[in-house]
Order: structure tokens, then C-alpha cells, then sequence
């Protein structure tokens, strides 16, 4: 489970940080695919009934690489930069279009993510452009 959870690292790292592209997020996505594909075979060395950290880390793998996955995939839906977020190929904030908030969540007869957009309710606070 170690070296799935040092891959998924070194992956996000590198490609869902601040600046983003979308052929990295698919990349991304698609090595994902692979490690939960790997999870699937998993031995643990640790067979220990009593205080089983590696039994509870492995657990936590799957929650992270399933969460991994719907950060990639709702940030290659994004096709603007907001916030400290930057995609190159989009360098516009496009609130036409994306002032909404990404909502996650998992199907029961899907074995990934579904992505909805809510309208953001700016009747308070309007939005305004960041300057960094």
C-alpha cells in the first residue's frame, strides 16, 4: 500500500498543484485509474489482529485515491483559472460559465465520479477580480 500511496503522491504533486493543464489532469486521472486497479491486489506483510496499522492505512488508500480522482477530474472540467488556481491555456477567470461550486459524488452503479455545478449566490458579496 506504501508504494500506491508514494505514487499517488508524487502524481498530484507534480500535475493538481496551482498550475494546472488539462492533458496532466488526464494524465493524472489515468494513472489513478491504475493505482486503484493495483489496490485491488494488495497483500499486507502486517497480519497482526491487534493494532493493525497497516490494515487501517490501506483502508484510508482507497478513500484517498477515490478523493485523488474527483480533485483531477473537477479540476479538468474547470476549463478557467480562479483563486490561486492557473491554467495556462485558460488564463481568464470565466464566470459565465464557472461561477458555480463543483459538487462531487459517487453513483451506486458508477465506478467514478459525477460532477454537478450549484450557482454561487453573490446577492451579498460580488465577485471581483484577484490581483496577485
Amino acid at each position: 500500500p506504501f508504494r500506491i500511496w508514494r505514487e499517488l503522491g508524487e502524481i498530484m504533486t507534480k500535475d493538481v498543484t496551482v498550475i494546472r493543464y488539462n492533458a496532466a489532469l488526464a494524465k493524472t486521472d489515468e494513472k489513478i485509474v491504475e493505482l486503484l486497479e493495483r489496490y485491488q491486489h494488495i497483500n499486507l506483510s502486517d497480519k497482526e489482529m491487534w493494532a493493525n496499522t497497516s490494515f487501517v492505512f490501506t483502508r484510508q488508500l482507497y478513500n484517498m485515491l477515490q478523493l485523488a480522482r474527483v480533485i483531477a477530474q473537477g479540476a479538468a472540467l474547470r476549463n478557467e483559472s480562479r483563486g490561486a488556481h492557473y491554467k495556462p491555456e485558460f488564463p481568464e477567470r470565466d464566470d459565465a460559465n464557472f461561477l458555480k461550486t463543483t459538487k462531487a459524488y459517487f453513483a451506486p452503479d458508477a465506478d467514478e465520479p459525477r460532477f454537478e455545478f450549484e450557482p454561487v449566490d453573490t446577492s451579498l458579496i460580488k465577485p471581483r477580480p484577484r490581483k496577485y
